[in-house]
């Protein structure tokens, strides 16, 4: 209760006083502020902007800027991985993170969908525009044990879809290690991935005989460590990260990565108005 309430109150600081809100502000709508111009993409035919279409020989259509209230949807990805760090836990950064959305959504009156997701939804909450039920949520995040889950990016796009059927600004919290396809739930919303990760974790220099859990299912054994086996998983998660970024620019999809050594905030700010 005691990080809950530190986390929730320093959060609700960094929203008020460097007006965080104000940078979810761009959502992408029918309103009368235009935005931009972008490839068509199964859109509306009144959206088609002809005269860029007949200049570029491709279907070109109109942005807005949001205009109404917004819906929300921040869901945080549950899973063993996030239960390590070397300066801070990626549970707790992700748990700021997590405060610092929903506080914002709600502080500009908009409807927040929250989420706590692993292969399965971990808690339902209704819709809410409440700061207290916020908290509630944080706390819960905190206190959610993580051993033994594992992330389903697929499953979670289809409780969205199965859920949410106006247009959303979605916020996926994770550490996106394993298969990742956020492809369902990007073409009819705008999905911010929001990476944190552990510098540790992304440059292992670890050359020794060392004590493993493996976090799924608590299994303990020993490996050794050698230069080879480094650069070896090394590389095999800079290949992995090549594909999730080809897979984000695919389909449109903002991202960024927090550190548990971050400034959270800044990084945040950053990705929200990529």
């Amino acid at each position: 209760m005691q990080r809950a309430r530190e986390l929730f109150l320093k959060a609700k600081k960094d929203v008020y006083n460097l007006n965080f809100g104000n940078a979810q502000s761009s959502a992408k709508s029918d309103g009368l502020d235009f935005s931009e111009i972008r490839d068509y993409q199964n859109d509306e035919l009144k959206k088609i902007n002809w005269k860029a279409t007949a200049k570029n020989l491709e279907l070109k259509v109109n942005l807005f800027n949001e205009t109404r209230q917004l819906n929300v949807v921040v869901a945080f990805m549950l899973s063993a991985s996030m239960k390590f760090g070397s300066f801070r836990l990626k549970q707790d950064v992700a748990s700021e993170v997590f405060a610092l959305l929903s506080l914002a959504t709600v502080t500009d009156k908009n409807l927040l969908y929250p989420y706590l997701f692993s292969d399965k939804l971990e808690r339902i909450y209704e819709p809410t525009k409440s700061e207290d039920r916020v908290y509630d949520i944080i706390e819960n995040a905190l206190d959610t044990e993580l051993l033994g889950k594992k992330a389903d990016y697929e499953k979670l796009c289809d409780s969205i879809n199965s859920f949410i059927k106006k247009r959303a600004m979605v916020f996926v919290i994770g550490d996106f290690l394993g298969d990742v396809n956020l492809s369902k739930i990007a073409l009819y919303n705008d999905v911010y991935a929001v990476i944190i990760r552990d510098r540790l974790e992304e440059n292992l220099e670890v050359f020794d005989s060392v004590d493993f859990i493996n976090p799924l299912n608590l299994a303990k054994f020993e490996a050794n460590i050698t230069k080879q086996t480094a650069h070896k998983y090394n590389k095999l998660l800079k290949e992995h990260d090549f594909k999730l970024e080809e897979h984000f620019f695919k389909h449109k999809i903002s991202f960024g990565k927090i550190y548990t050594d971050d400034d959270i905030l800044l990084k945040l700010m950053n990705i929200v108005r990529s």
